[in-house]
């Protein structure tokens, strides 16, 4: 029988045994759950309005595609209204955004439930509209096999959690493990307000179309949405006609201070400490020849591969990542077949076939009437 990885989900809705699961990749082979495109010379956009990892288009696909797009300095700017999706997507592309620093900002329009809050807290700036939602939770799958089958999956999962309690701690740098179990625990929605008050969003901007297309469709499916989130919003009155502006005089621009050769070093020496990989300082140092742009980007690098190693309960794995130079999408491909090998047979997932029409044995091809016709010829005359 055929074995399948299980895929696991972190998805708004997700308590039934199939709710949740992605489109199939023959349904819509032209689709995509985002789409994006260079705005200009300095900045890219990139809109995720549909569930992560649907139609077969992964991770792998999202980060190909901006790569196309994104010259190491253009602004990104990602807009998300997603009902989440598969967690290891989400968690490839939250650190993906994490690598590009203060370049990349998230924009909260409608939701960004499960998975999709996963990628919003990747980025170095998250915006809500003021009439949006976040919300986050437990990652869930559905499963065949016997009873070790089973509790290796739902070992699995266990795992998951924890990877995902480090991406939002990474963000929410001031809430407890133990309170961000609890919050997933429990289904929890945020109002752009609270979710800065975490510190999983950074700023409410003006509201956003978003909701009113989305959350009253689907919110009565939930299980612990808020009752204020079905309601249509009154209209907004129109705006007071802006006065006329006054041009502001020019700031005076004061060229950011240049750190020191000593100071790069100093950070890429606490880097490695921090992350136990304190003898691969002189060859982390070497890579990076000393330019801020590339200490920087070690730092986080280095940072992050700890964390994800510690999360799937590997951390001695971090040093010889960190050594090969790997990145993230890398380290957690190779962390995700480590586990499922150290886990015994994956779980099969499809759907048991049909059992083969049996044989027809020698006394089904017997015709009792032919049988009975013969005996009678071969009988005749005889008295």
């Amino acid at each position: 029988m055929k074995k399948i990885r299980p895929r696991v989900y972190a998805m708004a809705g997700g308590t039934g045994a199939l709710a949740g699961s992605a489109p199939l990749a023959t349904d819509k082979p032209t689709q995509r759950w985002y789409n994006m495109a260079a705005q200009n010379d300095a900045s890219v956009r990139v809109d995720i309005y549909d569930e992560i990892g649907g139609w077969g288009i992964r991770a792998a696909d999202f980060s190909r595609d901006l790569k196309a797009l994104d010259d190491g300095k253009k602004k990104v700017n990602v807009h998300i209204n997603s009902p989440g999706g598969d967690v290891f997507d989400g968690i490839a592309i939250n650190n993906l955004l994490a690598q590009m620093g203060d370049r990349c900002t998230v924009y909260v329009d409608g939701w960004a439930a499960s998975s999709a809050s996963i990628i919003a807290v990747g980025a170095h700036k998250v915006v809500m509209a003021d009439n949006a939602l976040m919300m986050i939770h437990n990652p869930w799958t559905f499963a065949m096999g016997d009873a070790a089958e089973l509790r290796a999956t739902a070992d699995a999962l266990d795992v998951c959690r924890t990877a995902l309690v480090a991406s939002y701690r990474r963000k929410a740098t001031a809430v407890a493990d133990a309170e961000l179990i609890r919050l997933l625990d429990a289904e929890t929605w945020l109002t752009p307000t609270e979710a800065v008050a975490l510190g999983l969003a950074d700023e409410v901007s003006g509201a956003s179309t978003a909701k009113a297309c989305v959350v009253p469709r689907l919110m009565a499916s939930y299980r612990n949405a808020p009752k204020w989130a079905s309601e249509t919003p009154e209209p907004a009155p129109a705006p007071a006609p802006d006065p006329t502006p006054v041009p502001a005089p020019e700031p005076t621009l004061t060229p950011p201070p240049t750190e020191t050769p000593a100071a790069l070093a100093a950070r890429i020496t606490a880097a490695c400490r921090r992350a136990g990989v304190a003898d691969l300082t002189e060859i982390v140092l070497a890579r990076t020849g000393l330019r801020p742009a590339d200490v920087a980007a070690e730092e986080r690098r280095i940072s992050s591969i700890h964390d994800l190693c510690v999360a799937a309960r590997y951390p001695g794995d971090t040093l010889a990542h960190v050594r090969e130079g790997k990145t993230l999408e890398e380290v957690q491909a190779q962390l995700l077949d480590k586990y499922v090998a150290a886990a015994g047979p994956e779980i099969d997932n499809t759907p048991p076939a049909d059992p083969p029409a049996p044989a027809p044995s020698a006394l089904s091809k017997l015709n009792p009437l032919a049988t009975f016709e013969k005996r009678k010829q071969q009988t005749k005359g005889v008295k």
